[in-house]
């Protein structure tokens, strides 16, 4: 069923909204992001801001969720998928991190922005964690015969703290600021996979 032309111009004129908001702290930072900024750049009214929102609040809590999606429901899924086909663990591992660890970096400014200011639902957080363990515990099981660990639960949420914590990382600091020699983002994912094997392959 066609989505009627007035639901489709609301969906389209939220969207635009949304996508300011993402440019506006891409190229700047959250001071920028207010409704006047918002409405401007995206060509649209402060009365259609509101009925969409409610406040910069609601624009906030939106851009979350939209974001959320992005990394749980799509870059997540997709770099699991990926895993999957490898033929050994290492392989696995670097192809599970990937996506995610370059989303962190390439978008560093939203999502370092939505670690400081985390959603007030913290149940919302934790599923979304558990997700990333169901998952990682998927590829576990595939390589098993590789894995030295016999608990694979427990080593598939270490393997998820480890991401994050990088993922953190990478979204709050550029790669050569850690000592201050120039290091690359590849480097970075090639040697979280490396951890992430050594731990899992050692008694």
């Amino acid at each position: 069923m066609a989505t009627p032309p007035q639901q489709a111009r609301s969906i389209a004129t939220e969207q635009k909204m949304l996508d300011a908001a993402e440019e506006l702290l891409r190229n700047g930072d959250a001071r920028s992001v207010t409704l006047e900024n918002v409405v401007k750049l995206s060509g649209t009214s402060v009365g259609s801001f509101y009925a969409r929102f409610g406040s910069v609040e609601g624009l906030f809590e939106a851009l979350r969720n939209r974001y959320r999606e992005a990394v749980y429901q799509t870059a997540i899924l997709e770099a699991y998928e990926k895993a999957l086909q490898q033929t050994d663990l290492r392989s696995a591992l670097y192809h599970s991190l990937k996506p995610t660890l370059e989303i962190a970096r390439r978008e560093h400014i939203a999502v370092s922005f939505l670690i400081r200011n985390p959603t007030v639902d913290q149940v919302e957080l934790v599923n979304q964690r558990k997700f990333m363990v169901e998952k990682t515990m998927e590829v576990l099981q595939k390589y098993r015969k590789e894995i030295k660990k016999k608990d694979l639960r427990r080593a598939s949420e270490n393997i998820s703290r480890m991401g994050h914590a990088t993922w953190v990382h990478l979204a709050l600091y550029e790669p050569s600021e850690f000592i201050g020699r120039k290091t690359s983002l590849s480097s970075v994912i090639e040697l979280c996979a490396d951890m992430a094997y050594a731990y899992l392959t050692t008694e």
